[in-house]
């Protein structure tokens, strides 16, 4: 079922209540017309840091780091731009880059320029998102012609940091690369891996419990099929096995580590006769000698991609991904059991979550980017824009919406719906308005769905049939609910 739109109303008097367990906001004012992806998000007592790449506000087709602040409702507070008036690229690399430190610092390797001469450095940031430490990781003269990028960063138990990403120098294989820092930011050693006629590049890097390290990532060139990897090491970065995996997909991302030593990868799955475009996300499970315990496989649709897994405390997961144009939130369980999947969308086109975060109150905290296929109105002048989405522990935005059977939100929708009286008074009419867009697709008949403040279905009913540009106006009898604050949904049935 798919959530068009949401409100508060309260009968019985009183104010509007206007706390909600979750929001999806976007930057789209803020980067004011600039392309821009959110690459993690990060808790903080009163609120969310997020570490974004976006084009600057100074310099024509150049990308910056900007780092930015949001309250614990979404609400937009300040940014950061720690290179105003450099001219140069910066780099902050791809599935949630930015490594959490002990301290409660951050750390990131930021790509200062971009080509044969750029530089890698280490940048440690406070919670507020100020740099409070920078050393140096590694670069190559100009004359060897060598490519690097860092696409992932992970702390270390002894307080240093484990990155990957790849190393490619002109008109030879491109090799998956992983390095080490000590806890002064030191480069410790840094290891390539690869094969002859093919490119490798790897995406996530975890430690792992006998001090060795975790790579995983894709494989371009010929064999065509399994061009997934996963690659085990020791201490000191050298390799002891090497694992193909996903048959035609070719992008993966995360790779965790659980209590008990297995090893989890979160990656694409493709058939080779399936349509192009087409694939499936699949969750892995692997002993320590690299043994495979189980796979699960979702969501088969376009446009699948996967990225950041997050093994939670009692066991269970969290994962994020794309499908068919949606950005995806999955809870599975210990056993890769699907427990729910929600689809969210604000846009008319691809949307993407980097990082997913558990919150404190037990829900969690995605973000990304979501694209424009074509702007829809004079305002928006960006197609790419950074967005966060924060929902409680079932992957709801709203209270309830596992009772409805809520699968997909689409809330781009919040000026076309409208509820008045609010507050209501016992015994007086409630009556609703929805005038969407022209360019809106009705997908199926709408409802209109109240629960109560803990989640409970009070009210169902269909909603008449209206067309553009009138709208629906439509009327609810409200004595019937005890006084108190309600949740107005406005779900969509698919068509069957």
């Amino acid at each position: 079922m798919r959530l068009l739109q949401t409100l508060l109303f309260t009968l019985g008097g009183g104010l509007v209540a206007s706390a909600q367990s979750g929001f999806i906001v976007h930057l789209d004012t803020i980067q004011a017309g600039r392309n821009g992806f959110a690459t993690s998000v990060r808790t903080l007592p009163d609120g969310y840091l997020l570490f974004t790449q976006q084009w600057s506000f100074e310099y024509f087709n150049k990308e910056h780091i900007y780092i930015r602040k949001l309250d614990p409702e979404g609400n937009y507070q300040y940014q950061l731009d720690h290179w105003a008036g450099d001219d140069r690229r910066f780099d902050l690399g791809y599935i949630d880059a930015v490594a959490s430190n002990v301290d409660g610092s951050f750390s990131a390797v930021i790509n200062e320029g971009r080509g044969y001469d750029a530089e890698h450095w280490l940048y440690r940031f406070d919670q507020s998102g100020d740099t409070i430490g920078r050393s140096f990781i590694l670069s190559y003269p100009f004359s060897d012609s060598i490519t690097l990028a860092v696409r992932q960063l992970r702390s270390t138990t002894d307080g240093g940091h484990v990155w990957c990403g790849f190393h490619a120098i002109s008109n030879t294989n491109t090799r998956a690369l992983i390095g080490r820092s000590d806890n002064n930011g030191d480069t410790l050693w840094t290891r390539k891996f690869g094969a002859a006629g093919q490119a490798y590049t790897a995406v996530g890097v975890a430690e792992y419990f006998d001090g060795g390290y975790l790579l995983t990532g894709y494989r371009i060139g010929p064999p065509s099929l399994d061009k997934g990897f996963l690659i085990r090491t020791d201490a000191e970065g050298n390799e002891l096995w090497r694992r193909f995996f996903g048959n035609r997909a070719d992008v993966n991302g995360a790779v965790r580590v659980a209590a008990d030593g297995s090893i989890f990868t979160w990656s694409e799955y493709r058939d080779p006769q399936w349509p192009s475009l087409w694939q499936q996300m699949m969750l892995s499970k692997w002993d320590q000698e690299g043994n495979l315990v189980w796979q699960r496989k979702v969501n088969y649709n376009r446009f699948v991609g996967t990225y950041d897994l997050e093994l939670l405390d009692d066991g269970s997961m969290v994962a994020t991904g794309t499908a068919f144009l949606q950005g995806v939130l999955i809870k599975f369980s210990a056993e890769g059991d699907s427990l729910w999947s929600r689809g969210y969308s604000y846009t008319n086109d691809l949307h993407k979550f980097f990082d997913v975060e558990p919150t404190s109150d037990g829900g969690f905290v995605c973000t990304g980017a979501a694209d424009r296929y074509f702007p829809l109105d004079p305002q928006y002048q960006t197609s790419q824009m950074i967005w966060v989405v924060k929902t409680d522990s079932l992957g709801c935005v709203v209270p309830g919406c596992h009772t409805v059977g809520v699968e997909e939100y689409l809330l781009d929708l919040n000026e076309h719906l409208h509820v008045w009286p609010n507050p209501v008074a016992s015994g007086t009419p409630l009556s609703l308005s929805f005038t969407p867009p022209p360019e809106f697709a009705a997908k199926g008949p709408l409802r209109v769905v109240v629960l109560d403040a803990a989640g409970r279905l009070v009210l169902e009913q269909a909603l008449p049939k209206g067309g553009h540009p009138d709208g629906i106006v439509h009327t609810l009898d409200a004595p019937a609910l005890a006084s108190g604050t309600y949740h107005l949904h406005l779900p969509q049935q698919p068509l069957r």
